[in-house]
Formats: C-alpha cells, structure tokens, sequence
C-alpha cells in the first residue's frame, strides 16, 4: 500500500512520540496478540497518514493538546472599503505559557491547519516538550 503525499508532515522527535501517543491511544486497546501487533503495526502508521489532511489535523491537535499546545485559528473578517468584507484565517499557538503567532494570515483554512501544524511540530521539536508522552518501547515498536 503506498501513502500519500500530504503538506501535513510531523518530523523528528515530534513524530516519533506522535506515533507512539497514536499507537497508545488508538491501536494497542484493538490489538492484544502480540504477533498480531508485530504483523499489522506497519500498516496502522499508514493508513493514519492515507487519511486527507483535515482528518489528520483533528489527530494532530489533540496529540498536541496532550502536550500542552494548543493550536488555535482565529477567523477574522474585515470590511473592505467597497462595503464588502474579507475573511481571513490566522494560527496561533500557546505552549508552555507563551504565545506563537504563525506569522500569516490566510484565505484558505487548508492551508492555514497546514502552517499551524508545521508551526507546532517545530516548536516541539525545539523545546522537546515530553510532558504526557511515555517513551517508546522497543519491544513493541
């Protein structure tokens, strides 16, 4: 089965510890047999990441919310000068009792869940935030 290409990657230590939150979480509960774990782990990872971006996302935020970041998009809409109005998307994020402002706003939320989770895989990866998150076993993976 071959994945497919998404915008929305984790990298590092970000997704190692996502996949073994995902693993805890959602697989290792259906699986009890351990050949059975051995035999299906591979494709567990990817038919999470076969899935379209915006289901990934709500995975990806609650991952995070488990780490204490919290991404947030904030809908904003602007009257123009012609009498209309302008809707724009900005991400942002809170980590650890600081503020991360993504640094654009956008027109389309695609895009905008993309930018806030690259953001946050970049911030956990530079504060290697491990709250909540056990180390991976290496009997299991």
């Amino acid at each position: 089965m071959e994945t497919k290409i998404t915008t929305m990657r984790l990298t590092g230590q970000c997704k190692n510890h996502f996949e073994h939150w995902y693993y805890e979480k959602y697989y290792k509960s259906f699986i009890k047999s351990k050949f059975l774990v051995d035999y299906h782990f591979g494709g567990f990872f990817d038919s999470f990441y076969e899935l379209n971006d915006s289901m990934q996302y709500g995975v990806y935020v609650d991952f995070f919310d488990s780490v204490k970041i919290v991404i947030e998009l904030q809908v904003r809409t602007t009257p123009t000068m012609q009498g209309g109005s302008f809707t724009c998307i900005r991400p942002s994020i809170l980590s650890v009792g600081k503020f991360y402002n993504v640094g654009a706003s956008f027109v389309v939320r695609d895009r905008a869940r993309t930018e806030a989770i690259k953001k946050a895989n970049e911030i956990y990866n530079k504060q290697q935030i491990i709250a909540n998150v056990k180390k991976p076993n290496a009997n299991i993976l």
